[in-house]
């Protein structure tokens, strides 16, 4: 099994994983909570459409070599959140990325820990040039974290899929971003 598909990144406080079949659980009852979904500019998700969007990430691994990562709290193991960069739909050029928690786990810069880790990985590893990352005008949470990790906005973008307009932010490799001193350990 070569590297980008056994990848094992961890920070402080988290494990950042490939999605296993199994986590379909998890997943599902993230996206049938209205507080998850509500800044994913749709309403709450089937078990259906969460196996589906749990394909979708397993599929862009396959396709592309990375993707979007499960994550785990280092401690107890628990799956409580997804990280990491993918492609959109929107452009094809430079990966997004986006995090979402469980939101027993919001409030606790698990996001940000998450988004640090994820540029590291992708700037580094993946030897990526730029990625972009979106939020709706409202996702206050998001942007925030968008900006500590040295994202600048850049444009609206009307997303005629969701019937929603969100906000571009871009960042460059060489652009100031913060990772803590020790890093994720990969």
């Amino acid at each position: 099994m070569s590297s980008e598909h056994s990848i094992v990144i961890e920070t402080e406080r988290l494990r950042l994983r490939r999605w296993r079949d199994s986590d379909l659980t998890a997943l599902a009852r993230w996206n049938a909570d209205p507080r998850f979904m509500r800044h994913m500019a749709r309403g709450p998700l089937t078990l259906e459409e969460s196996a589906a969007a749990l394909a979708r990430y397993q599929r862009h691994w396959d396709e592309h070599g990375f993707g979007l990562l499960a994550v785990e709290e280092r401690t107890s193991g628990r799956l409580i959140g997804r990280a990491g960069p993918q492609f959109h739909r929107l452009w094809r050029t430079d990966p997004e990325v986006g995090w979402g928690f469980d939101p027993d786990y919001w409030g606790k810069g698990l996001a940000t820990e998450a988004g640090a880790a994820s540029l590291k990985w992708a700037f580094g590893d993946l030897d990526l040039a730029r990625l972009v990352s979106i939020a709706t005008p409202d996702n206050l949470a998001s942007r925030r974290i968008m900006e500590k990790l040295g994202f600048r906005f850049v444009e609206e973008i009307f997303d005629p899929t969701l019937g929603v307009t969100v906000m571009l932010h871009v960042l460059e490799r060489g652009d100031e971003y913060r990772v803590s001193e020790a890093g994720p350990r990969i």
